[in-house]
């Protein structure tokens, strides 16, 4: 039995430009919508367990610097064939960053600077094609000792990610209920990127203008949030 493959996605190159231009100047302006993570006395006001979960479980969605940096390292440890061991990286670093944040207290304007750090670099990443193994001309030894240093430097800034949501944990919530949400949101949209990634490279002829895009938005997200 043959399988049909659905047709690449060829994006001339007139179009294209025209789309990065227009995409980039819409994306720039999104944050403007963002929102600094409403809604979390709602939800707890009861201060149940189930509802600090679906608190924690809101929390990485409704934030733009955390949504689309979650996104964009499910596509980067995609493209880069490491998904599974970035995965297990940035929830380590997760995990110890919302331990060491609940357990001191940390200053947090180094947390925020460590998360803006992480958008650039991630923006970095995802803008060249050294992160692509089919791009990449680089050697193989090379590659694979960027690719190792960059998922340990992404898990540990992820740690900045993870006392950010420690700081934000609700007055009334029951902070293991909040924390198993958030884990459980942030795993989900790194599957979500990961999906994204997949796709594109199945289906989109010229996906590292793609990349690119939600790069920007990243970006924008936090630096204009």
């Amino acid at each position: 039995m043959t399988i049909n493959k659905l047709p690449l996605i060829r994006l001339p190159a007139t179009a294209n430009k025209t789309a990065t231009f227009s995409l980039i100047t819409l994306f720039t302006l999104l944050p403007t919508l963002a929102f600094a993570h409403p809604g979390h006395d709602i939800l707890t006001s009861q201060g149940s367990f189930l509802s600090s979960v679906l608190s924690g479980l809101m929390h990485p969605l409704t934030g733009l610097d955390h949504l689309m940096l979650a996104l964009g390292m499910g596509v980067l440890f995609t493209q880069m064939n490491r998904f599974k061991k970035g995965l297990v990286s940035l929830s380590i670093g997760l995990i110890a960053g919302f331990a060491l944040s609940l357990s001191f207290n940390l200053n947090n304007l180094y947390i925020e600077g460590g998360i803006i750090l992480s958008i650039i670099l991630l923006t970095a990443a995802l803008m060249s094609r050294h992160f692509n193994p089919v791009l990449t001309e680089s050697s193989s030894t090379s590659v694979n000792k960027s690719y190792n240093l960059a998922i340990m430097g992404f898990g540990a800034l992820a740690m900045f990610h993870g006392a950010a949501h420690a700081l934000e944990v609700p007055a009334n919530s029951i902070t293991p209920g909040f924390f198993i949400g958030m884990i459980v949101s942030m795993i989900a949209l790194y599957s979500v990127g990961n999906v994204i990634a997949k796709y594109l490279s199945t289906h989109v002829q010229n996906s590292l203008i793609v990349q690119r895009l939600l790069a920007v938005v990243g970006l924008c997200a936090v630096l204009f949030s």
